[in-house]
């Protein structure tokens, strides 16, 4: 006569999902998931945590540090109708009761929330699954499984972005200052009867979160002690009176310049942001940006007048444009 040992089945598609693997990180949340393989009554299941094997026949030992005596059973799916009975558990195990009915083989999902993870870093815990037709846990399992996870030390990723400030000037500049042409513009022979005019161009582009501001310095045209008088504030050209002064638009009276270009948010100042008005003051705020910006391109237009006794001579200037950022 033979005896036959009775073992019961494994459960399919078993896992466990932890929330943070962090040693002694506590209210951690923990899914188990598994597919039960036996249609049987499934009146309780039990989730023993043990730090030595995996087999259900094996003693079990917790894990060090490990706390899942307050845990919170917060979720299921699958096989439910489930309630927790955390008063007739031992210190490994987690037990869940219903009453008894028939195990759809599909898989089902419990959550429990403030656990606390075991504290040595790269330390192993196993979780066993047993599945019952009594509601307390007793007697022999009709399926069984085991899932494992495992604590790690937090692996941190930096990164840096500098800060930047791009700025060009030029005769003609790129939009995103990759070419500049020329530092030298010219307005030729001046005359009494007609304006002359000439452009150059800037561009500028910051990741400063309060922006940029672009200032303008130097001095109006001279020859020797000879001036042409600037534009002390904003004033349409008109021939035959002597006059320096830029804008950053594009005119009319006379017909020269361009209006800011550029996905950026950069603007001229007011006082060189009004069509057929021009300016020039030595240390002028002439553009500005309120925050980080992408490129604008400007293009700022000069005008000269000259009266009929002006005095001859070869009259020039040097203009410096400057963009500055706080960060």
């Amino acid at each position: 006569m033979y005896i036959l040992p009775v073992a019961a089945a494994d459960v399919t598609n078993r896992y466990i999902q932890v929330g943070s693997a962090e040693p002694s990180q506590s209210n951690v949340d923990y899914t188990i998931g598994f597919t039960p393989a036996t249609a049987s009554n499934l009146g309780s299941i039990r989730f023993q945590f043990c730090d030595n094997s995996p087999l259900t026949n094996v003693a079990c030992s917790l894990s060090n540090g490990l706390d899942i005596t307050s845990a919170g059973f917060s979720a299921q799916s699958g096989n439910t109708g489930f309630s927790s009975i955390p008063s007739a558990s031992p210190a490994t195990d987690l037990l869940l009761t219903r009453a008894s009915s028939a195990a759809a083989l599909v898989t089902s999902s419990y959550t429990f929330d403030t656990i606390t993870n075991p504290t040595p870093t790269n330390s192993t815990t196993f979780v066993r699954i047993s599945l019952y037709s009594s509601i307390d846990g007793t007697g022999t399992p009709f399926d069984i499984g085991s899932v494992a996870f495992s604590t790690s030390q937090n692996f941190s990723v930096g990164a840096y972005v500098p800060p930047y400030l791009t700025f060009c000037t030029g005769q003609t500049v790129a939009i995103d200052c990759s070419t500049t042409t020329g530092s030298l513009v010219g307005f030729g022979e001046l005359s009494t009867t007609t304006t002359r005019f000439i452009t150059s161009q800037f561009s500028a582009a910051t990741n400063d979160p309060t922006g940029y501001n672009t200032f303008v310095s130097g001095q109006t045209m001279t020859s020797g002690n000879n001036v042409i008088n600037q534009l002390t504030s904003q004033t349409p050209s008109i021939v035959g009176q002597t006059q320096f002064g830029l804008n950053l638009r594009q005119n009319s009276a006379p017909a020269v310049g361009a209006n800011p270009q550029g996905v950026g948010y950069g603007i001229p100042a007011a006082a060189y942001n009004s069509v057929n008005q021009f300016r020039f003051n030595s240390g002028d705020l002439v553009a500005s940006s309120p925050n980080s910006t992408e490129f604008t391109r400007f293009t700022a237009s000069y005008i000269v007048n000259i009266t009929e006794d002006q005095n001859p001579g070869v009259y020039s200037t040097t203009l410096v444009y400057t963009a500055v950022a706080s960060f």
